[in-house]
């Protein structure tokens, strides 16, 4: 087995509202759209770890396209193949802040490229 250790991102956090409040969340404005791709790639509803899984994968630095400050602390953007349990694994982008002086990244928003 190959070591990729060195191609993932410490200290990341998503808050449990993010994902059924939101991206896995049909009746949500901004998030129906999201949800019906992540549905459609096999993600679930009681399944939501598979999805925090996923982003936590997602945003590891060889996808790392973009980072910045701004008035909150540091943006990181990452784009590429979100791992789905159908194994489409479609095109994502998905975006963190940290604080200043946090370590931690948490996660803001992922939407389909």
């Amino acid at each position: 087995m190959a070591d990729d250790s060195a191609d993932w991102t410490p200290d990341l956090t998503i808050a449990e509202s993010k994902i059924h409040g939101y991206l896995l969340n049909l009746d949500h404005r901004k998030g129906r759209h999201k949800a019906r791709v992540l549905l459609a790639c096999g993600f679930t509803q009681s399944g939501g770890d598979l999805l925090v899984s996923a982003l936590f994968r997602h945003a590891r630095p060889s996808q790392l396209v973009r980072e910045f400050a701004d008035v909150y602390g540091r943006k990181f953007v990452y784009e590429g193949p979100l791992e789905s349990p159908d194994g489409r694994n479609p095109q994502f982008r998905s975006v963190w802040q940290s604080k200043p002086g946090d370590p931690r990244r948490f996660f803001c928003t992922a939407y389909p490229l």
